[in-house]
């Protein structure tokens, strides 16, 4: 071997120096011992690879991997998903003091991931402290498999319309995590395919910041060596991401309820001698005005996280007055369009538009915080 070779043979050694890399496995082929070996020759502190409930017919591969130095397997003895997997690993090298303070690198088993990208992945962990790292694929490729494309896509989508973080790859399994996010990963709910949506979603509604680092796309034979089961996984993993308009509906419900009895209220007996176009304004406003500090502290708390701040509170009441005007307006708009249909259905209607339109304004405008991204 010449001189230049030698030293690059040495960084090659490296460039994992101070990463545990972590592989979730189940039923792996063959070529994963090949895989571990390649990782492990560019220097990580380790590699832990969790058998999660694979068949006799891979136990030659796990012993191959036993054998090898700074190579650990922690088994599952039944299947229980690949995000139980994960928080198996975490909290295994979290209890082993040699590795503190170590960034830990989550590959897959099939291969997809190169092994110059991890180290990349585990590069940008180690230097970025608390954020988590991403490798993201690019997804727009031929080569990429349809379903992959589509899907990637359209919960890329989502995920931007719920929690206003745009990302190009939700689906990554490379992921870099430093030591200060470990014990936070552990604690993320989900056991199976929709842990690693939960981790961002987690992510954005707490406003950690995200790196994301390019690799290569990388698929085998059209993706068929995924577990991923392509109606259960992915309907799991689009309720998980759709659950980001569960708080938010139900503070809107509890506060619609209010609202609309309010309004019931008003309409029907306090201001009911009055003409329709005075009687509805009034009771709209009064019935706004019940509901908007239950509104405003839900959520401020549960739905988005934010401080409590004056210009929130501000803001939130700028939206809270164009939603007055704007649900005043509607409502005399329906009763022309739908005369006969009593106001308070008319106005519930209208609100559900607003509803809708004000949850992306309070998610991008009202409770942001400054440099979010």
């Amino acid at each position: 071997m010449g001189k230049d070779e030698g030293g690059a043979a040495m960084e090659r050694g490296t460039e994992l120096a101070g990463c545990i890399v972590m592989i979730p496995a189940l039923d792996p082929g063959p070529d994963l011992a090949a895989y571990a070996a390649a990782l492990l020759a560019r220097g990580p502190e380790a590699l832990v690879v969790v058998d999660d409930g694979s068949g006799p017919g891979s136990r030659e591969v796990f012993a191959a991997l036993e054998a090898m130095d700074r190579c650990t397997v922690l088994r599952h003895p039944v299947n229980r998903g690949k995000g139980r997997a994960m928080k198996t690993a975490f909290a295994y090298i979290l209890n082993q003091s040699a590795w503190t303070g170590c960034a830990v690198v989550t590959a897959d088993a099939d291969g997809q991931h190169d092994a110059a990208d991890v180290c990349a992945v585990g590069r940008a962990a180690r230097e970025e402290g608390g954020k988590l790292v991403l490798g993201v694929r690019n997804l727009r490729l031929p080569s990429v498999p349809a379903r992959s494309k589509v899907g990637n896509r359209l919960s890329s989508w989502a995920f931007h319309s719920l929690y206003g973080v745009r990302l190009e790859d939700t689906q990554t399994g490379l992921r870099g995590v430093p030591w200060e996010l470990l014990s936070w990963c552990g604690e993320i709910k989900g056991e199976r395919f929709e842990y690693e949506m939960n981790m961002l979603i987690r992510a954005a509604r707490e406003r950690r910041e995200l790196r994301e680092v390019t690799i290569q796309v990388i698929y085998f034979d059209n993706n068929r060596g995924t577990h991923l089961r392509a109606v259960r996984d992915s309907w799991r993993v689009f309720l998980v991401l759709a659950s980001g308009l569960g708080w938010y509906a139900v503070s809107s419900v509890l506060s619609a309820v209010t609202d609309v009895l309010a309004f019931w209220l008003c309409s029907a007996v306090v201001f009911r001698s009055l003409t329709p176009l005075y009687c509805y304004w009034w009771s709209t406003l009064t019935a706004r005005a019940l509901s908007s500090s239950l509104n405003y502290t839900l959520n401020r708390r549960y739905v988005f996280g934010a401080r409590p701040r004056g210009r929130t509170l501000l803001r939130y009441y700028i939206l809270w007055g164009s939603q007055l005007l704007c649900s005043y307006l509607l409502l005399l708009a329906l009763e022309r369009l739908l005369p006969g249909i009593y106001p308070t259905v008319n106005k519930a209607l209208g609100d559900i538009i607003l509803a809708l339109c004000s949850y992306q304004i309070q998610l991008r405008w009202v409770f942001r915080e400054d440099g979010r991204p």
